[in-house]
């Protein structure tokens, strides 16, 4: 009787709170921006997923290995684990609007900044998420940009990071040749690196 009773909870709540859960609001982040919130830039493939509790056991997590195949910022690294919020243990199943999912053989780049309990999590609630395929009818490897759930809100032109006030929007990276692209971030990083691009 008790899953029953769980199912129509959820389901009272996705009802109720619908409103709430369908997109949750983030300032809108430039490639400039991300670059400056990863500790890493990565390509790769998604091996393996798994959920469970934080280590107080307040929130569920999603953890995801990834096979690197190349690191554009950071050290060196065959794998790593990726955690998002949310994810299904037992009965308990937690959602969190705009958190990005992934399926095992997913080819992404993702920005990724460590959060205070120690996760590696994409940037900006998923606008660090960058699929990888082929477009339809083939052709060279592209990336797109896989944000979804979030409504933007615009930052202030003020920012205490001291960036420069024109950014680049991520649209911009959306749909460039992922040779291309990863060119463009390592010669973002390298003249942020040495105070150019502030």
């Amino acid at each position: 009787m008790r899953k029953p009773t769980l199912l129509l909870s959820f389901a009272l709540i996705l009802l109720l709170g619908g409103s709430l859960l369908h997109a949750t609001l983030v300032p809108r982040m430039s490639v400039e921006q991300m670059i400056d919130d990863s500790e890493l830039i990565v390509h790769g493939t998604v091996l393996r997923s798994w959920s469970d509790w934080d280590n107080a056991r307040q929130f569920i997590w999603t953890h995801y290995e990834l096979q690197v195949s190349d690191m554009i910022k950071g050290l060196p690294s065959v794998k790593l684990v990726v955690s998002e919020p949310g994810g299904i243990i037992g009965e308990t199943a937690m959602q969190i609007a705009g958190a990005p999912q992934y399926e095992i053989g997913d080819e992404v780049v993702l920005f990724l900044h460590r959060t205070p309990i120690g996760y590696l999590r994409s940037s900006g609630w998923g606008q660090g998420k960058f699929g990888v395929g082929r477009p339809v009818g083939g052709g060279r490897l592209v990336v797109r940009s896989a944000v979804s759930g979030v409504s933007f809100v615009e930052a202030r032109s003020e920012q205490p990071t001291g960036l420069k006030k024109v950014q680049t929007p991520v649209a911009n990276f959306s749909g460039l040749a992922l040779a291309e692209f990863k060119t463009r971030l390592r010669t973002l990083i390298r003249t942020r690196a040495t105070g150019e691009g502030r």
